[in-house]
């Protein structure tokens, strides 16, 4: 259950080049996941990304990593796997802004969608940075599309922790695909964790606790998830899928309105997060997964 505000940092492909996510292995669809990928060896649902426990997640980040070497290879480039310690801390990083509390950034950023925050450091580490700073500008775009596809800001590292695998490409996309099952790269897939979660009767109650709550400061949504999708959805109608900061004249103005509607959006769902969901949600999550 990923309640907790994301930014999404789809920006600059130079920048984006710090986090070099992605990679493939050599096994077919199913990987290290293959089999059972929703449960541990126990029975119990997995906690992690895609329905994954902490081994399959490690196995998987590995195999993918070492698949994206040799795709780069295969293409002419260089690229060295990122270990998984360095990418999960790479994820990690995500839901944050440099000197910043928790508190600071939703005041600021909101949830991150519309209000660009700063490009994260993925720390994918000095080589694969020197790798990329050592290239002619034209081959720097060509490492990056053979890395990433068309959509530059759709690292592995992101779209890893988003569990969202759709706009991947290139040898990120050929990597991921030998590694993860068909079920874990469909779109619609649910991570067996969160529904086991959002199911619990304490969470349901919960949540609609936290819907009054919203409701009380003037917005009307059932789950926090709602709240981010409204803020996205707008955002996608007003770009249209392009850079928001080349906006101009009352569309710029447009997206002012929209940054501060997601910075009041935020702010009542953190304050109402705290107040009856985030407690619960992390009681229920330590009885599931014990």
């Amino acid at each position: 259950m990923r309640y907790a505000a994301l930014p999404v940092v789809l920006v600059m492909a130079a920048a984006l080049m710090t986090a070099c996510g992605g990679g493939s292995g050599s096994e077919s669809n199913g990987g290290p996941t293959s089999g059972s990928p929703q449960t541990t060896g126990s029975g119990q649902v997995g906690t992690e990304e895609f329905g994954m426990n902490d081994e399959q997640l490690v196995t998987a980040i590995e195999q993918v990593e070492a698949g994206i070497a040799s795709c780069m290879a295969g293409a002419g480039f260089e690229y060295v796997p990122i270990d998984p310690v360095t990418f999960r801390d790479a994820m990690d990083s995500l839901g944050s802004a440099p000197g910043l509390s928790d508190d600071e950034f939703v005041a600021q950023y909101g949830y991150g969608f519309t209000t660009l925050p700063p490009t994260q450091d993925f720390g994918a580490g000095p080589d694969n940075a020197g790798i990329f700073n050592d290239l002619s500008p034209a081959d720097q775009v060509a490492y990056t599309r053979t890395l990433l596809g068309d959509d530059t800001g759709a690292t592995f590292v992101i779209s890893l922790e988003i569990e969202d695998l759709s706009a991947i490409g290139g040898c990120t996309k050929t990597a991921v695909e030998s590694v993860l099952t068909p079920e874990q790269l469909d779109p619609r897939f649910q991570n067996p964790f969160d529904v086991l979660v959002a199911q619990d009767p304490r969470m349901v109650a919960a949540l609609e606790e936290w819907s009054g709550c919203m409701s009380d400061d003037g917005y009307d949504f059932s789950t926090p998830d709602d709240a981010e999708e409204e803020i996205v959805d707008r955002l996608d109608t007003l770009t249209g899928g392009e850079d928001p900061a080349a906006l101009t004249g009352s569309d710029a103005d447009a997206l002012a309105q929209l940054q501060a509607d997601e910075r009041a959006i935020a702010a009542a769902d953190s304050d109402c997060q705290d107040q009856f969901l985030s407690e619960v949600e992390q009681q229920v999550e330590r009885d599931i997964s014990g």
